[in-house]
């Protein structure tokens, strides 16, 4: 492909990250070559979505097989772009490029020039580009130049265009979809978040009330790597905005822990140790509520535009 084609941001949407976990030779290395893929992805103005972050047959060991197949499949299906890794064989990816398909998600494969690619998966009409690379810096022009294709594709309207009603009425789903998920995939990322007792109940029922955004969970184990008390009190206290000392009590640890593993997740998620309330309600507004929905946002509003 072209490596010298303008690289126009895409879209703000979710990039799956797709390749080999399991029994891989060299986890690590193979483990930072999606980071590589992950963070190209980023910079190209799309949220990375990491399976070995949040099911890792290795380090989630203990997820029910389903619960992994249901967490997968919903990044899938509600991605922007699947970026799949072509270079080790996999039953996982073939699956992942299968059921973008179904669900019309652009898919862009990746290998090593000199690594033979399935004819099967390259046949596949999901797979809109294919990016084969000799080294890291041919890797990351390609890369940013297929994904500013997809991105360049979406924006001129290739896909049908759909009737507003039908559109707001899949924006409503979609909502629905970011406000709940299955009760399996609750339950295995609070295994990967390490909850259990009063702090995974108090977060199970308040995604079930859709005070707690499901997918705004899916995030903060999987994009943000919260775990154990650093995620229960950012849940608690900045999301649920739970009192200190009812904090403590469900946590089970004193105050200044509370406060200390506060500070220790807003950094972690971007925000300054002493954000101020109206800042930490921003950045739930726009990093755990309006992502799930944003794609359908701005084309309903595109429509909108268009027409007027």
């Amino acid at each position: 492909m072209d490596e010298g084609r303008e690289q126009t941001p895409v879209a703000v949407g979710e990039a799956y990250i797709s390749g080999a976990l399991t029994a891989l030779d060299d986890a690590s290395r193979t483990k930072l070559f999606y980071e590589v893929l992950a963070e190209i992805a980023e910079a190209a103005g799309l949220r990375a979505y990491l399976p070995h972050r949040v099911s890792d047959p290795v380090a989630a060991a203990h997820l029910d097989p389903r619960a992994v197949y249901e967490i997968d499949r919903a990044h899938v299906t509600g991605a922007a772009v699947v970026i799949a890794y072509a270079g080790i064989p996999s039953f996982g990816v073939g699956i992942e490029v299968e059921l973008a398909r179904e669900h019309a998600v652009p898919v862009i494969v990746v290998a090593e020039r000199d690594r033979p690619i399935s004819r099967l998966l390259l046949g596949n009409p999901a797979v809109v580009e294919v990016v084969k690379f000799a080294d890291l810096e041919g890797l990351r022009r390609a890369l940013a130049a297929a994904l500013a294709a997809v991105g360049s594709v979406t924006r001129e309207g290739a896909r049908p265009v759909v009737a507003d009603d039908v559109v707001v009425q899949r924006f409503i789903t979609s909502l629905e979809h970011a406000r709940r998920l299955p009760a399996v995939e609750v339950t295995g990322l609070l295994r990967v978040g390490e909850l259990d007792g009063d702090t995974a109940t108090a977060i199970r029922d308040a995604v079930q009330s859709g005070r707690l955004f499901a997918a705004g969970l899916r995030d903060l184990v999987g994009r943000y790597a919260l775990r154990g008390a650093d995620l229960g009190a950012f849940v608690l206290r900045d999301v649920l905005e739970r009192s200190l000392s009812e904090t403590a009590g469900t946590l089970g640890v004193d105050p200044r822990a509370v406060r200390r593993h506060v500070a220790t997740a807003r950094v972690r998620v971007g925000l300054p140790e002493d954000a101020a309330p109206d800042s930490v309600a921003q950045w739930l507004v726009t990093e755990l509520i309006a992502p799930p929905t944003r794609a359908l946002q701005l084309h309903l509003f595109g429509i909108t535009n268009a027409r007027h």
